[in-house]
């Protein structure tokens, strides 16, 4: 057992360091004073560098092989030999990519990146993207070197969606994507565009009590997490009992921070019910990919956040916190808005049925940067030419177009996609969860109780981890390969809905 003990406290170790990486970059987002993010990229680079080399480290392969080793004659239960066993394997996959990286690359990206998030941000500001392209095109040179140093069959871009989503293929989303372009674009010409409702901007501090009760009445413990403010919303971990989620608030368009919310609660719920695992913290008490991850905020913003029964339980609330009258707000006006259509220049403001296209557009870009066949200078105008195709918008500057994301900033290239994959798990496993358990829309209705559903998950998703890649775990829950069929049956259900 001394082999066991060693190895979970050297798992810890890095826990730790995790944590405390998620916390600086929490804090670079949030709060920092502008004047220390220089500092702050050195300390993130410094505790980057250390949690990979202690990873790598010839004392952590001891540690591992000791372990192995050891295996079969450990006084455990045949259940805990099974978890270990997966763990190990799990870890060594993981270990085996990450040995292939140079620290010095690993330095220089966590380095770079950190500094390219106030460039980025000024950049947008300025509505200038020429004052970004330079760090860009040092951030992609630096992707294709990870790309290289892992290794591929096909093309570089398969080597980093598989840091996100573990056996996808470039080739593979290509054609998945293409079908539903094909379908997407004539579908979101059919569904109507309702106004905005509010007849006047709703200040932010009112915004955010209701958002605040939205992240608990979920199911996120009100002691474990708080919410802020930051230019991109996000959701981080850092510790069992500590999720961090924040929004960001538009007084004309006060449903953007509550969707925001919604969407990182379900987040943080994932991260939560991770965290209620006995065996936390280890290898497999993490998400199973980020498509998964995603599958988890989209079901709750999509799913949950635009349902009759959700709206019907939480427009008296809406309207106290709010204060605003219903003759100045009718429910059927809300509620049409809130499944309203409407072509947006901005993703993250984008509706449930142009969403995907959005996250087409970006896969198709970043492949061709990460090819090389599509260079920086390029790049505004292919995305311009592109918006144009897919949602017939004219891009009017960098700041709502080339520049609105901050994924690329932070170079996690291949990151896209996983936004679609999710959806896609997003319906059907919310599909599924329906069909047995036939009072839950009521139960929304009448109490706001959305207890069944996070248990359901936290049985189905949460408690099982990594132990399962992500296409085996929607299979095992469902008893079919991930089917984008869900997605669109649920879309037509809503365009019926809203059309009546």
């Amino acid at each position: 057992m001394k082999e066991l003990k060693r190895y979970k406290n050297y798992w810890k170790e890095l826990v730790h360091l995790e944590n405390t990486l998620s916390l600086l970059h929490w804090d670079l987002e949030v709060i920092i004073p502008e004047a220390a993010r220089q500092e702050r990229a050195e300390q993130i680079a410094y505790l980057s560098t250390l949690y990979h080399e202690k990873f790598i480290s010839h004392e952590f392969d001891d540690i591992i092989a000791n372990l192995t080793a050891s295996l079969n004659s450990l006084d455990i239960s045949d259940e805990e030999r099974v978890i270990l066993k997966k763990e190990l394997e799990v870890l060594n996959y993981d270990r085996y990519r990450a040995k292939k990286l140079r620290t010095e690359l690993v330095e220089e990206l966590a380095r770079i990146t950190n500094l390219a998030h106030g460039i980025w941000a000024n950049a947008k500001q300025n509505q200038n993207f020429s004052e970004f392209a330079p760090t860009l095109q040092k951030i992609i040179l630096l992707i294709q070197e990870k790309a290289e140093q892992y290794g591929y069959n096909t093309e570089r871009y398969d080597a980093l969606l598989e840091d996100y989503e573990i056996g996808a293929k470039a080739s593979e989303l290509e054609e998945l994507f293409k079908h539903l372009k094909n379908s997407l674009i004539p579908l979101s010409n059919q569904f109507p565009t309702y106004p905005n409702p509010f007849l006047k901007p709703v200040p932010k501090e009112l915004q955010y009590y209701l958002c605040k009760k939205i992240s608990t009445l979920l199911g996120l413990p009100e002691n474990s997490h708080r919410l802020d403010t930051s230019l991109h919303p996000f959701s981080t971990s850092i510790g069992a009992n500590d999720k961090r989620i924040t929004t960001r608030f538009d007084e004309k368009e006060p449903l953007s921070s509550l969707f925001a919310v919604l969407h990182e609660t379900g987040h943080a719920l994932y991260e939560y019910g991770l965290s209620l695992s006995k065996n936390y913290p280890s290898p497999l008490t993490l998400s199973a990919s980020y498509g998964v991850h995603e599958s988890q905020s989209r079901l709750w913003e999509n799913q949950i956040g635009r349902s009759r029964p959700f709206w019907e339980y939480i427009y008296p609330a809406l309207l106290k916190e709010l204060n605003i009258y219903h003759y100045d707000l009718p429910f059927e006006k809300l509620y049409n808005y809130v499944n309203s259509v409407s072509k947006s220049k901005i993703r993250v403001e984008a509706d449930q049925v142009t969403y995907n296209l959005h996250i087409i557009l970006r896969f198709e870009i970043e492949r061709e940067l990460i090819k090389g066949t599509l260079t920086i200078k390029d790049l505004p105008e292919v995305w311009n030419t592109k918006m144009k195709e897919y949602f017939d918008l004219e891009i009017k500057n960098d700041s709502e177009g080339v520049l609105q994301d901050v994924h690329w900033s932070g170079g996690s290239f291949g990151y896209f996609p996983t936004y679609t994959l999710g959806n896609i798990y997003a319906a059907q496993l919310f599909h599924f969860f329906l069909k047995t358990h036939q009072t839950f829309w009521d139960d929304v209705r009448s109490k706001g109780d959305f207890s069944s559903l996070f248990k359901w998950l936290n049985k189905n998703i949460y408690s099982h981890g990594r132990f399962f890649k992500p296409k085996e775990l929607i299979k095992h829950v469902t008893g079919e390969n991930p089917n984008s069929s869900y997605l669109e049956k649920y879309l037509k259900s809503k365009l019926r809905e809203v059309s009546e």
